[in-house]
């Protein structure tokens, strides 16, 4: 399967496409819990984060009623769960504020081959956008941290963009096409999730590009499949 041709823009999608974070959430909790004077352990958090899954699928089903208003909310329950006491609104929204420098907190890595793939497709004149279900500030500081947020045209989040289902919903992907004014025949869109990322390009006509950095998707046929991103540009050159 080949690329379509005169692509003149390239999506990309964040966690584990861009970047990856070297802990679990549970992991990166407790360590701000640690620097809060909390001593919790992650089994803890854990049976917190089962206690409240129901209620935290229902709020969060709906990507844009992801805001920090919502998260300060889940902060808080989750502090109740556990049996903390003292102030926890005020606790809530400063563990909000941990997570919104979550790719500096969380000692995010950026993967080996990124900067100079993006800086190559710049160079090719390749308008670059980023599509991810990440709020847009945490994209942004994200991008700024790695030195690469100058090589993007856009960034696109569901809060921005109006989708309540994230990459399933038409209207982000409007949003995206309309920030590097293309068609969708035009531009790809590099993901490393087929559910969401991979069948919602396809639906609005993007040739998608699935990322495979851990060979966990052996079985998929129907799009073009690449283990970095340095095989975008080998694809892009023939």
């Amino acid at each position: 399967m080949g690329l379509a041709m005169n692509i003149k823009a390239i999506f990309f999608d964040m966690d584990g496409t861009l970047v990856h974070i070297p802990m679990s959430q549970e992991q990166f909790l407790r360590n701000i819990y640690q620097k809060l004077g909390l001593h919790i352990t992650i089994e803890q958090i854990k049976a917190a984060n089962k206690n409240m899954e129901k209620w935290l699928n229902e709020k969060f089903s709906d990507y844009t009623q992801r805001t920090r208003e919502a998260f300060v909310e889940s902060d808080y329950r989750r502090l109740k769960v556990l049996g903390v006491k003292g102030d926890l609104h005020r606790l809530s929204e400063r563990i909000q504020d941990y997570w919104e420098n979550f790719p500096e907190e969380a000692n995010e890595k950026i993967y080996p081959e990124v900067k100079n793939v993006v800086r190559k497709l710049g160079g090719k004149g390749i308008r670059l956008a980023i599509v991810s279900h990440r709020t847009t500030t945490l994209s942004q500081k994200s991008l700024e941290k790695q030195g690469i947020k100058k090589y993007f045209t856009c960034i696109v989040s569901p809060e921005l963009s109006g989708s309540k289902k994230g990459k399933l919903s038409p209207q982000m992907w409007k949003y995206a096409l309309n920030g590097v004014s293309c068609k969708p025949s035009e531009v790809l869109h590099v993901d490393n999730e087929y559910e969401t990322g991979i069948i919602g390009a396809k639906r609005v006509g993007i040739q998608p590009v699935l990322i495979d950095r851990k060979d966990v998707h052996s079985s998929v046929t129907d799009c073009i499949v690449t283990h970095d991103l340095t095989e975008i540009l080998e694809l892009l050159s023939h």
